[in-house]
């Protein structure tokens, strides 16, 4: 089994969390993807969110990370609390991926079809091994 490293962001607004849904899934997911060779995964999280949504973010801290499988994948994930700079608008950037996106309030996210990152997010929110700042 190949493992791959990611690393994202949740940007959080009025207790509400900023997700994208993927469209071949439906799942709803934090911006955020693989970290490339020579790239923190801090570097990674900011450039993802600027592929991803369009804006620049400034990262507050970084939340956790965990391990979990997907498709014959073990997947370690590493999850940032960020901010927008300058009030930008977050958008869509990639319309091939992505069909959605939007401020889920965090008690209401588990109504929601979630990637099993989130699902792992929001686990770790729950038994609060992951605090948000």
């Amino acid at each position: 089994m190949d493992k791959m490293s990611l690393a994202g962001c949740a940007i959080i607004k009025e207790n509400k969390i900023l997700l994208i849904r993927r469209t071949k899934t439906g799942w709803y997911e934090l911006p955020g993807g693989k970290i490339e060779v020579e790239e923190t995964a801090e570097e990674t999280a900011k450039r993802e969110i600027k592929e991803e949504i369009c804006v620049d973010i400034k990262i507050i801290n970084q939340l956790g990370q965990k391990d979990f499988s997907e498709n014959d994948y073990t997947l370690s994930y590493t999850w940032f609390q960020a901010e927008i700079l300058n009030d930008q608008e977050p958008t869509i950037g990639e319309p091939e991926k992505f069909d959605d996106l939007k401020y889920i309030e965090l008690k209401k996210l588990k109504d929601f079809k979630l990637s099993p990152n989130m699902e792992n997010f929001v686990e770790e929110l729950e038994t609060r091994r992951l605090i948000l700042y």
